[in-house]
């Protein structure tokens, strides 16, 4: 009888052992509360992460543009001249590449990879066969107006100047082309290169195509993040006679 009373009293002074395990249950919520966190925090860093590609973007195709202006100051305020297609160039890239030095500023950071597709395929002019994200605009509106015509197969074409351009600060000059299409110039008279466009480049991440966008640069050296279709409608941006950016002649 005594040593049952003496074993009672240390139970109730001792009290019941420590647990130093989690229940199983007790994990399981662990693990759902953390899946719903890694559910809601996800998404945002998705978004933080384009937004810190397009900003890189933005930066490279500031770097094109001063390039590009570099350029014109060199030679009269005309932009690089353009070679009919039957020519193997030298086309933009290389004409602007001593002003910008260096290739990967042709990639997009929000590209699906590392090699987007380009015609250039020569050693001589090696810029215009570096992966590309982007193409400048061809200007064939401009060019029909002032000659006649748009394309010549003979000999490249005149070069325009700056001043032709009627509204620099509204008139696009690079674009985000798409990862499969190796197209030097957007031609808003081809109509399958206004199909080209990359005009949701960065936002992937959304379902919503019309929330998405894509970044362009413009003459007078601005450059800007455009919704889906904003460089084609209501103003055709790569257009630069009053009648084709109105939209009221067909292309």
């Amino acid at each position: 009888m005594n040593e049952m009373n003496r074993q009672h009293q240390e139970n109730f002074t001792t009290g019941p052992r420590d647990r130093t395990a989690f229940t199983l249950i007790e994990l399981l919520v662990v693990i759902a509360i953390i899946a719903i966190l890694a559910a809601m925090l996800l998404p945002s860093l998705a978004r933080s992460k384009e937004m810190a590609n397009r900003t890189k973007c933005t930066d490279g195709q500031r770097q094109l543009v001063m390039a590009l202006k570099m350029y014109m100051n060199d030679y009269n305020a005309f932009f690089p001249p353009r070679p009919n297609d039957t020519v193997t160039g030298p086309r933009w890239p290389t004409y602007l590449f001593t002003y910008y030095g260096v290739l990967p500023v042709l990639i997009c950071p929000s590209e699906l990879g590392l090699n987007p597709a380009t015609l250039g395929n020569t050693n001589v002019n090696i810029p215009d066969s570096a992966p590309r994200s982007y193409f400048i605009n061809g200007f064939n509106d401009g060019y029909s107006d002032k000659y006649g015509s748009w394309q010549n197969d003979s000999v490249p074409l005149p070069a325009l100047k700056e001043s032709e351009v009627q509204v620099p600060s509204g008139t696009t000059i690079f674009g985000e082309k798409l990862y499969s299409v190796g197209d030097y110039y957007m031609d808003y008279f081809d109509i399958d290169d206004g199909l080209r466009l990359d005009q949701d480049k960065h936002s992937r991440s959304t379902s919503n195509t019309n929330l998405g966008g894509a970044v362009y640069s413009f003459v007078d050296g601005g450059t800007k993040f455009l919704r889906v279709n904003q460089s084609l409608s209501p103003i055709v941006l790569w257009c630069t006679v009053p009648l084709y950016r109105n939209g009221t002649a067909p292309p």
